[in-house]
């Protein structure tokens, strides 16, 4: 981060410009506090992409156990969900303290694939085995959990509200993922 004079900017445009670009954020004080910082599209981009995913953090602590997602007029989850993945692709080796590897680019454009053309869109979560989780809960209190890696098939995980548990495997696309969200919800 660099502090430069408003006077100083204008005389070195290109300077600091490029010093923004590179990924030095310049600070440039004003009067009155009404200070300005200078920052590259891409830096800004990914803040936009930060503010999302911790907006829709926010809005899910405030979902009611009965409600299955938020109103879509409220808030996009397809997007928020591909923000996610994002975040979740710029994760380094053991991210979660514990020795979690990073997550392989295939899996990552696998999943986006995948998420985009989901119809009802899941919570989305990654885990320490490198395989990325996707969460559905239905009006019936079930819960179902999807693991994807980066082989052909996935792995999916019932809990039914009595307690009865099921694992099952299917194909790692976005139609068959599709299938059995359709019969969860049924």
């Amino acid at each position: 981060m660099v502090k430069a004079r408003q006077m100083e900017v204008r005389s070195n445009i290109k300077k600091y410009f490029d010093m923004a670009y590179e990924g030095t954020p310049i600070i440039v004080p004003r009067k009155e506090n009404k200070n300005v910082v200078i920052i590259s599209e891409s830096e800004y981009s990914r803040l936009g992409r930060i503010e999302r995913i911790f907006a829709y953090a926010e809005k899910l602590k405030g979902i009611k156990d009965d409600t299955l997602i938020p109103d879509k007029a409220d808030i996009d989850i397809r997007t928020e969900n591909l923000d996610k993945l994002f975040a979740i692709s710029t994760l380094e080796d053991n991210w979660n303290g514990n020795g979690a590897p990073s997550f392989p680019r295939k899996l990552i454009e696998k999943v986006h694939g995948i998420i985009t053309d989901l119809a009802i869109q899941p919570e989305l979560f990654p885990t320490a085995l490198q395989t990325i989780q996707l969460e559905y809960d239905n009006s019936r209190k079930d819960h179902m959990e999807i693991e994807i890696g980066t082989d052909d098939m996935s792995e999916v995980f019932v809990v039914g509200n009595s307690g009865g548990e099921s694992i099952e495997r299917i194909e790692s696309t976005a139609r068959a993922i599709n299938e059995r969200v359709g019969a969860f919800y049924g």
